[in-house]
This record gives structure tokens, C-alpha cells and sequence, in this order.
């Protein structure tokens, strides 16, 4: 049997190469917005994450819950809303926020993203602190070093 020419066999596959384009291209680009919808959710739950810890810290050391909620708002973004409790010497910020998908081959789809931080109060804010010391444990009139004021 003899074989055909080349220029015959390809005659027949044109347009193939047109036509898988056209079926696989929509896949992608759907596969490509997926990717990107859900990194930019990870990155709004990583910023989430960050505005409970900076609250948390801010009323570890002191500060007026009001001003703690507002660094949690501003670090954690348009909606964030901020719940703050806590039990002794422990605070805890819950921080809440919808992340909204903007891509219209997902229809608008939403997630609640929640986080949460504890910390513990600084050592001179609590009652009968343990020496009321900074970091480095020395209370009011020792150095770091432990020795008092001559």
C-alpha cells in the first residue's frame, strides 16, 4: 500500500489546531481567575491575621481599646469589624471581615474571614505585678542587670 504525501496528510488536520484553542482557552483563562481570586483571599486573610495581632499587642501594652479596634480596622481593611475581650491578665481580638470576589465568572462569591490574637498584659499593668518590669524584668529603680539604685 503506498503512502500518501505529506501535503495530503496535513490538508486534513487544518484547522485542529484552531479549534482545540478555542475549547482549552476559556479553561484556562477561568483556571487563570480562580488562581488569582484565591490569592488575593489569602492575602486579605493574612492582612486579617496581621490586624488582630496588632491590636492585641497595642492592648498588651496599655492602650485604650478604641485606639487597638482602629489599628485593626486600618491594617485589616475596608469592613473589618473588631470584638475585644479578655480574661485576667490575657486580651484577645477577634477581627472579621467579608472578602468580596470581584471576578464575574465567580458571580460575586463571598467568604467570611475571621482571626483571632491573644496576648498577654505587660507585667506593670497588671495588679501586683510580678516586679513590674519591662523586658529585661527590671521593676521601677533596678537596672537590667538586677542590682538596685546605690
Amino acid at each position: 500500500m503506498p503512502r500518501r504525501p505529506w501535503s495530503s496528510r496535513l490538508r486534513e488536520d487544518q484547522g485542529s489546531a484552531t479549534a482545540e484553542t478555542a475549547i482549552v482557552l476559556p479553561v484556562v483563562v477561568a483556571m487563570v481567575a480562580v488562581l488569582l481570586v484565591a490569592g488575593l483571599g489569602i492575602g486579605a486573610q493574612v492582612r486579617l491575621e496581621s490586624a488582630a495581632r496588632g491590636a492585641a499587642r497595642e492592648l498588651a501594652r496599655g492602650e485604650d481599646p478604641s485606639t487597638a479596634a482602629e489599628v485593626a480596622q486600618r491594617l485589616g481593611g475596608e469592613g473589618t469589624t473588631v470584638s475585644i475581650g479578655g480574661d485576667g491578665s490575657w486580651v484577645r481580638v477577634e477581627a472579621r471581615r467579608t472578602y468580596r470576589a470581584d471576578a464575574p465568572l465567580l458571580g460575586g462569591a463571598h467568604w467570611e474571614l475571621r482571626a483571632d490574637a491573644q496576648a498577654h498584659l505587660e507585667p506593670q499593668l497588671l495588679e501586683g505585678g510580678a516586679g513590674g518590669g519591662g523586658p529585661g524584668g527590671a521593676g521601677p529603680g533596678e537596672d537590667a542587670a538586677g542590682g538596685g539604685q546605690p
